[in-house]
């Protein structure tokens, strides 16, 4: 039944009233779909435009922005020493991301004169070719490198084993994506004292990770990498002022041109990076998504037959004591999950469950809201319908599965997805009974993620992401459920 009546749809009060709860509905739909779509902007951004929380990335229709991007990604800072004409301010990339009129008249300054004049652009390309050449020929000890740490893994990962590399190196590690060169990119090579540290197997792999920047920037016909010259080394590596002026404004026309030529090509595979880099660290590691679907199904089919089972028989037979056991189901809803968590623990441990499946599924199955609510639906069933099913000579299991399920298929529906919701994000109990990564799920390797990951949060917002669409499917196929149920409960 409607709110108003037809009649009263068509008054003042009526349609101011209609206006009132619509607004009321976009605001609320608003407050839930611009934290995802914030959340989902900076999954796709970077070091440049993380911090600014735009709803949609601006670089999909700012030239400005995509072009300031594009140079941001090979300086960890700003480079004041390539582009002196820029504001003083500028330090970090999130205060030139901070400043648009200022980022709009460095990319008219700097990418414009090729964009809108020929011979401009054809004396640039020019430019940017020879600084190519000379990046490729330059000793790779006196080159820096603002190295994408989403690049070490997959190298590494097809230069050695893992084995191979926790018998030279001396760190071991457990996976690819703990490798990290911070200490190698700081290397002092200013210094008059510096020698590279040969026979170092870490400063060998780093010189060809250095190395592989360059080969693919020759092989996709490129104009600049992320390994260039050190144009301040000491003698005898020394570059004269001039000859150093000459390749920084070689390189600037290689900016500007590469933007040109592959703007589009360069800025959606920086998006896809950090999609590729989440794939490749929770799919990736073992059985975690297997061990996810299992963990899901078997909750979801535990948690379909336990609490139904569980609520018809207080329902159906009028037991002593039915008060007092909803009383008890409901008392284990006032303990939050941090206490319960060590008895369960404790309870587990004595059980022989730890670093097992059933450790994760058994303490999920009952669920004393689940019961209650349950109990609540079957008992507004009409009795008729028992009486009349007895009549025909029906079994209780037929009762049960014929009629009471059928009829509360939506509150059925509820439960499913809480279930799914419960299992599929309980990282923290998995963590605590699961210390074997073999049986860690996807959401332990998220959290995992978030913690190792930390510098670069705008990957693992592409992790939160892609996540969370298996909840949205299954919420989206639950809804429709939930929906006839209410909407049309004839249909029960």
């Amino acid at each position: 039944m409607g709110v108003l009546l037809a009649s009263e749809r068509r008054t003042a009060k009526g349609r101011i009233f209609l206006a009132i709860v619509y607004g009321l509905l976009i605001l609320g739909g608003l407050t839930m779909v611009y934290p995802f779509l914030v959340m989902l902007s900076a999954s796709v951004s970077g070091a440049y435009d993380y911090n600014r929380h735009d709803a949609l990335p601006r670089a999909l229709w700012d030239r400005s922005d995509r072009f300031m991007r594009c140079v941001s990604a090979y300086f960890p800072r700003f480079p004041r020493d390539v582009f002196p004409s820029a504001p003083s301010a500028w330090g970090s990339w999130i205060s030139v991301a901070r400043d648009r009129a200022g980022v709009e008249a460095f990319a008219a300054e700097h990418l414009e004169p090729a964009r809108t004049n020929a011979a401009v652009f054809a004396e640039w390309k020019t430019r940017a070719e020879r600084f190519r050449d000379t990046c490729a020929k330059w000793d790779l000890d006196y080159t820096t490198c603002a190295y994408d740490a989403r690049d070490v893994a997959p190298f590494i990962a097809g230069e050695t084993s893992l084995d191979e590399l926790n018998r030279t190196w001396p760190v071991r590690y457990k996976s690819f994506f703990d490798v990290s060169f911070t200490a190698e990119s700081k290397l002092p090579l200013g210094h008059a004292s510096f020698r590279p540290p040969r026979g170092d197997p870490k400063y060998e792999m780093w010189l060809k990770f250095k190395d592989s920047y360059r080969r693919k920037m020759t092989g996709r016909g490129d104009y600049v990498c992320r390994t260039m010259p050190f144009l301040d080394a000491p003698t005898p590596h020394s570059t004269p002022p001039a000859e150093a002026e000459r390749i920084r404004g070689d390189l600037r026309c290689a900016l500007a041109v590469q933007f040109i030529e592959h703007s589009r090509r360069d800025y959606f595979a920086s998006c896809a990076a950090n999609y590729r880099l989440v794939g490749q660290y929770l799919f990736q590691r073992g059985r975690a998504f297997f061990n996810t679907l299992l963990l899901v199904i078997l909750s979801v089919v535990a948690h379909l037959t336990v609490n139904p089972l569980a609520a018809y028989a207080l329902s159906r037979f009028r037991m002593r004591g039915t008060e007092k056991i909803l009383l008890f189901l409901l008392a284990t809803m006032a303990f939050p999950a941090a206490v319960t968590a060590i008895p369960g623990f404790l309870l587990v441990r004595d059980l022989g469950l730890l670093n097992t499946l059933a450790a994760l599924v058994l303490p999920t199955v009952a669920s004393g809201m689940s019961i209650f609510i349950l109990k609540g639906f079957f008992d507004a069933l009409p009795r008729e319908l028992y009486e009349a099913a007895a009549i025909d000579g029906a079994s209780e299991w037929t009762v049960f599965l014929k009629i009471t399920l059928p009829m509360t298929t939506p509150i059925l529906a509820v439960n499913a997805l809480n279930s799914f919701v419960a299992a599929y994000n309980s990282w923290e109990w998995a963590f605590l009974v699961c210390q074997k990564e073999s049986n860690w799920t996807l959401a332990v390797w998220m959290y995992q993620m978030s913690q190792q990951m930390g510098g670069q949060p705008w990957c693992v917002m592409a992790g939160f992401v892609l996540v969370s669409i298996p909840t949205a499917i299954v919420f989206l196929a639950c809804q429709k459920v939930i929906l006839r149920g209410i909407v049309l409960p004839s249909m029960k």
